[in-house]
């Protein structure tokens, strides 16, 4: 079973960057004119990655058919400076795909911090798709979308980097670290967007007249 989806896998990566690349460059397009987007990247997901996710034992229920059911095989990702900027590149994401899954991942519990990011599951528009795409009934029909701030983006590749996917087997100093680096990001997050609203306000206030 390993081998086979690994070669089924590998005959179909041409296929898959080309639908990179497509999205790629539809999506900057789309968002060339909304403020504060600081980055856009697509990466089509690796052969190992992929084979070790289809045959994860914690999938429930597992994937019967991993070629067609895996949802990040082709995945974007949007960086922004504010908070507030993450619905509104959501919206404007919108009125290209079709939403099928919103979710914000984020800790369980207002006392933690940890990874964050607003995920969304959209359908492939057809004309972002190569021609051979039409002709096989065995490619995904969705993709992933993160949409994240710098300071998220700042916390999770570093973390992800280490392999510190969950904190339940390091110690416990290395949690404590973990979590004061993610809780930085959150304030750094908080605080820029109170200073952006606070000028943003001060901007729609009348000028202070000087007293003569």
């Amino acid at each position: 079973m390993p081998d086979v989806l690994t070669r089924a896998y590998a005959e179909r990566l041409l296929l898959l960057e080309s639908l990179k690349r497509s999205l790629e460059e539809e999506v900057a397009e789309l968002l060339k004119n909304v403020p504060h987007v600081d980055r856009i990247s697509f990466r089509v997901k690796g052969p190992e990655s992929f084979l070790k996710k289809a045959l994860d034992p914690e999938n429930q229920p597992p994937y019967s058919e991993p070629l067609l059911e895996i949802e990040d095989q082709v995945a974007g990702r949007i960086l922004v400076f504010f908070l507030s900027d993450i619905q509104a590149i959501v919206e404007r994401l919108r009125t290209m795909f079709t939403l099928i899954e919103r979710s914000r991942r984020r800790p369980a519990r207002d006392e933690e911090f940890g990874y964050e990011s607003e995920h969304l599951i959209c359908l492939i528009p057809p004309h972002v798709k190569p021609p051979e795409w039409f002709t096989r009934a065995d490619l995904p029909t969705t993709i992933e979308l993160q949409v994240r701030t710098i300071f998220m983006h700042a916390y999770a590749e570093p973390q992800h980097d280490l392999a510190y996917k969950t904190a339940a087997d390091l110690p416990s100093e290395t949690r404590r670290e973990l979590s004061w680096i993610a809780a930085s990001a959150w304030g750094a997050d908080q605080a820029y967007e109170r200073v952006r609203r606070g000028r943003e306000q001060g901007k729609t206030q009348p000028p202070i007249q000087e007293v003569p």
